[in-house]
């Protein structure tokens, strides 16, 4: 029976986290740091994370269903090559060892940070600028790459797909976070499957998980689109660095 004080932060982390994935990203920083704090495994932290956040990622495209063509034609290359990627990633996950996955953790946390921070800038950019046009080839391998990214870690990869679209000549940011939504859901799909079919999901920590998303994926971020998005993001901003931070310290320079 996992701890009343641990529920609650597992709770609460999900909430805020659901709530600023659909107002700003960023909730990657809350939910797998409160999952180890409260006494998983890197590795099941992970799992976890994914499969919990998977379901209002999903409903969240219905708000993006008539901002551009989303048809198998339009698309269908796009899902099967980052849906293939999170297959292969969520596979190397689970092979993986426990100890050698919590020393990339640090440089995955900081990686995401690093997106996070600088996406915008990159993006106004390159929407700025005139458009590019980048083959179809061209784009499922580059998908495929994300896509083995966030099976293996999902924290980011919305943001990390923003940006990229950005450099593939996308121009329409309602069709790029749709696009971004459609394709996070098949990855992390294909993700919570494979975890949950090689047994690393503790469904305590899962369901309590995925209370908290949904009841913030929906209410919270009511009150999120609240705060001004740019004090929310300098709020992300130094969460993330101090988690980050905190992370690395506890890896390489333990007491």
């Amino acid at each position: 029976m996992i701890p009343v004080q641990d529920a609650l932060v597992i709770f609460s982390a999900a909430i805020f986290g659901s709530s600023v994935n659909a107002v700003a990203g960023g909730g990657g920083f809350v939910s797998y740091p409160s999952l180890i704090s409260a006494g998983a495994g890197p590795l099941a932290a992970n799992a976890i994370s994914t499969v919990a956040l998977w379901p209002g990622n999903m409903a969240s495209f219905r708000a993006y269903r008539t901002d551009a063509d989303y048809s198998w034609k339009q698309t269908g290359p796009l899902i099967m090559a980052i849906t293939l990627g999170g297959l292969i990633g969520s596979l190397l996950a689970v092979k993986s060892s426990p100890a050698l996955f919590s020393r990339f953790v640090p440089f995955f946390l900081l990686f995401t940070w690093l997106v996070f921070v600088c996406s915008p800038v990159i993006i106004r950019r390159f929407l700025a600028g005139p458009q590019q046009h980048t083959g179809i080839a061209g784009k499922t391998v580059i998908l495929l790459l994300t896509g083995i990214y966030g099976g293996f870690f999902g924290a980011g990869l919305g943001m990390l797909l923003l940006t990229i679209f950005s450099f593939l000549g996308y121009r329409q940011l309602n069709e790029m976070n749709g696009l971004k939504v459609l394709l996070v859901s098949w990855n992390n799909g294909i993700a919570a499957i494979t975890f949950i079919a090689s047994r690393m999901i503790i469904w305590e920590h899962t369901l309590i998980m995925l209370t908290g998303a949904l009841l913030g994926g929906y209410y919270g971020a009511r009150l999120a689109r609240k705060i001004p998005q740019a004090v929310l993001r300098k709020i992300i901003v130094v969460l993330g660095a101090v988690i980050t931070l905190l992370f690395f310290l506890k890896e390489y320079y333990p007491h």
